[in-house]
């Protein structure tokens, strides 16, 4: 049973009988499940918790069920929850969303074209990093223009990369 130390106020597991902290001997406790099991004051039948210290008399329960003295150790079982199927993210989802951001960060249409496919899926990660993947783009197309209408990106730079992207390297 786990009770708290009175002396050093750790939380301590009583099968042994002494605190593992600093060594104060827990006192014996009674069968009855009315009995307090920090400070032993005996309650009234009907208290769920203790009158003296306030204590959940949690023993209590367990004891109308099975009408015995002999408490066995309480023992908290963690839930494991798992995402529904829908919500998980599958491994091409995530190389994709990977490949999605290099792309989108060195600025290449394949980038663009990942970030439209991810925006588009019905798994809310890839749709949220698709979005995302789509505003770096917005971002690098307003600096761009930041850049060209402050005269930064002179007008000749963008005439020889329209004249590269037609396939014409003549003039570069």
């Amino acid at each position: 049973m786990i009770r708290r130390c009175p002396q050093c106020g750790t939380a301590a597991d009583d099968k042994y009988g002494f605190c593992y902290k600093c060594g104060h001997e827990f006192p014996k406790i009674e069968a009855n499940p009315d009995t307090c099991s920090l400070c032993g004051f005996h309650n009234p039948p009907e208290a769920e918790y203790c009158v003296k210290c306030g204590t959940p008399l949690l023993f209590k329960q367990q004891f109308e069920k099975t009408n015995t003295s002999n408490f066995g150790p309480i023992v908290i079982q963690k839930e494991v929850v798992q995402r529904p199927p829908e919500q998980r993210q599958n491994r091409t989802s995530r190389w994709l969303i990977l490949f999605g951001y290099i792309f989108s960060i060195l600025g290449g249409i394949l980038g663009l074209i990942i970030a439209i496919y991810l925006s588009t899926r019905k798994d809310p990660v890839a749709r949220k990093h698709g979005h995302i993947q789509l505003a770096i783009f917005a971002f690098y197309i307003a600096l761009i223009a930041i850049f060209y209408l402050t005269g930064n990106i002179p007008p000749e730079a963008i005439a020889q990369y329209r004249q590269m992207l037609a396939g014409n390297f003549t003039s570069i």
